[in-house]
């Protein structure tokens, strides 16, 4: 009976072997979008993928400035970045180690927290040993002084988190870190600053802190879940203005990329903000899962290997 079924189909489906093929090549796609997805989450939870953008930003930089930046550079700045966002969350877990917020990040932290602990520590000892070797006396007093001003930040949030976030939102300090950070090495190597090193800071900041910003209204529930103080826990009714700050700051990348081209100048910085923020529009307005989104907010901001691939 099976094979004059099997039979009579395919003489209605000549193309009846492709039928076969597809759920094979379905599983296929859906193996690896699972393991792909499992990868980009693997990659947030281990806090690898903003020190990911921090030396990619600083590498963007240090072409568009013509400063040489050295390897202990990288390695300075990715290991101080990761540092700063995986002491973060340890810090979650033992501030509100009955409430952990339902991210994979969290929940990640909080299962491996002792091994997470002891690879931080390494990496912190590892850090200042390369900091007092490789730095030049000036490099040392500045970053000694941003590192204090971050710890003084961190130890607030821990003891008074309510009124540490309210008086300096966390998006907005994040990005003011991120910016000073991936500028450091580029501003301490420059005799005079211009009007466009101001630009570069205040347009990577702004870029930094759109980041941070739809990250907080993705996880919006999660965050008045846990108390999280937030710029949208704190104000709900800017959720629905997040759309125009986007717009707003892509009309006026636009504007200055125009500007920079009438006046025979390539702006590489204003395309890669200009896509980065796209991505950030295309990503608020998907269906795609929560858990994903901001990891791929993250990863939008690697756009400088794109444009610098193509830039001249």
């Amino acid at each position: 009976m099976l094979s004059k079924i099997s039979t009579s189909t395919a003489k209605r489906t000549p193309a009846s072997g492709l039928s076969c093929q597809e759920p094979a090549s379905l599983f296929r796609i859906s193996y690896l979008r699972n393991h792909l997805e499992k990868a980009v989450l693997l990659l947030n939870s281990l806090s690898l993928d903003a020190p990911l953008v921090a030396v990619t930003w600083l590498w963007c930089l240090s072409k568009l400035y013509f400063c040489p930046i050295l390897m202990h550079h990288y390695f300075i700045l990715f290991s101080v970045t990761w540092l700063a966002y995986s002491g973060d969350r340890l810090l979650d877990t033992l501030r509100m180690p009955g409430n952990i917020r339902h991210t994979p990040r969290h929940q990640f932290t909080s299962r491996h927290f002792k091994p997470l602990l002891f690879i931080w520590s390494l990496t912190a000892i590892s850090s200042v040993c390369v900091l007092l070797i490789s730095l030049s006396p000036t490099e040392l007093i500045w970053g000694l002084i941003l590192l204090g001003l971050l710890s003084i930040y961190f130890i607030s949030c821990f003891y008074i988190p309510q009124l540490a976030r309210r008086i300096l939102t966390r998006e907005f300090l994040v990005g003011l870190f991120f910016s000073s950070a991936t500028h450091f090495f580029i501003l301490v190597q420059q005799s005079s600053w211009s009007l466009y090193i101001l630009w570069s800071y205040i347009g990577f900041l702004s870029i930094c802190t759109l980041n941070c910003l739809a990250i907080s209204r993705w996880e919006f529930a999660s965050d008045m879940q846990a108390q999280e103080v937030t710029f949208f826990t704190s104000r709900p009714a800017r959720l629905y203005h997040f759309q125009k700050m986007l717009l707003t700051f892509l009309g006026l990348l636009s504007g200055v990329s125009f500007f920079l081209i009438y006046e025979n100048q390539i702006p590489t910085f204003e395309l890669c903000l200009l896509l980065s923020t796209l991505m950030l529009i295309i990503l608020d307005r998907s269906s795609l899962q929560l858990s994903l989104k901001p990891v791929l907010a993250d990863l939008a901001l690697l756009t400088p290997w794109l444009v610098l691939s193509i830039a001249p």
